[in-house]
């Protein structure tokens, strides 16, 4: 999962269409709309009901837009927290593969 699609999902719930989220983003709206796209992939469904009226979250975006709120807001706190966390001393250091946690 890449955040760029978190973002892009948002974006469009947030802004009701992938050309506006595009906008906002800075991005194509073919971009956003392979963004989603792929996130959609990474969460096994689609998320959006499409029609004449624009984009409307299904009962799945409407479950996966609050985590990917969160997603984002945790994403956006990481750098505060790790300057928080002071100098470490260099050296090997094991992580867990995400997919683990």
């Amino acid at each position: 999962m890449h955040l760029s699609g978190v973002r892009a999902f948002v974006a469009v719930v947030r802004y009701g269409s992938m050309t506006d989220a595009a906008a906002e983003l800075g991005f194509t709206q073919s971009a956003i709309s392979r963004q989603v796209a792929d996130f959609e992939r990474y969460v096994g469904t689609k998320l959006f009901g499409r029609g004449p009226g624009g984009m409307r979250l299904n009962a799945a975006g409407v479950e996966v837009f609050p985590i990917a709120v969160e997603i984002l807001r945790l994403a956006e706190s990481m750098p505060e927290a790790a300057a928080t966390a002071g100098p470490r001393a260099p050296g090997p250091r094991r992580h867990r593969n995400v997919r683990q946690l």
